[in-house]
């Protein structure tokens, strides 16, 4: 791929990450909940699939139409998880706790739970998948991609990433500090309830 190639991949990624959708409510609500440390890891997830249809695209696996069985056990894990995000946050909602309780600590177990749900919206999300394998075909020449340009799309990728998932988390996470002060968490464990529902309702009905 050429200079100019990759900076049309970089315009169409930008454009991808930019748009609002439920991987960034997602996204936004595991930060209030959990921090930005959850924030970023769902957000990694969320790269991770859409690496992954990059991937595909790119190697034209045939096998990708076999991959839906796969996807309706990822789909429902996902929606699953979610599902118990939600109930904690709304636990958090009926059972406030006071203002100076403890925030709950950071664990691996907790960061993996929450990177592996963030893989599981692009797998199954359709705007993905066609813009992977049916828009990047379209425009781009993906057969004459090289390890080196492989490596630069990923690359753009991480940035943009960094860009997106930093103003997101970062302003979640000024959000989240100033209900804390004021007072209002359980009102942001109650959103956060919602949102989480709401995207696990959407990855089991699409």
């Amino acid at each position: 791929m050429t200079l100019h190639s990759l900076a049309l991949f970089a315009g169409a990624i930008f454009v991808l990450f930019m748009t609002p959708g439920p991987g960034n409510a997602a996204m936004i609500a595991r930060t209030l909940d959990r921090g930005p440390a959850h924030g970023v890891a769902y957000g990694l997830g969320i790269l991770t699939g859409d690496i992954f249809w990059l991937t595909v695209a790119i190697t034209g696996l045939s096998a990708a139409s076999q991959f839906d069985s796969l996807a309706l056990i990822i789909k429902f894990a996902g929606a699953g998880v979610l599902l118990w995000f939600a109930w904690n946050a709304f636990n958090g909602f009926l059972k406030p706790k006071p203002a100076g309780a403890p925030i709950p600590a950071v664990t691996k177990r907790g960061l993996a739970a929450t990177y592996l749900v963030g893989i599981t919206m692009p797998l199954s999300n359709p705007k993905a998948i066609v813009f992977y394998l049916s828009f990047l075909p379209a425009f781009f020449d993906l057969s004459q991609v090289t390890p080196v340009s492989y490596a630069a799309m990923i690359a753009i990728m991480l940035a943009m990433f960094v860009l997106f998932a930093g103003a997101y988390v970062g302003l979640a996470h000024r959000a989240r500090d100033f209900l804390l002060t004021r007072g209002f968490r359980r009102w942001a464990d109650l959103a956060t309830a919602l949102v989480m529902l709401g995207v696990a309702l959407l990855l089991l009905l699409r």
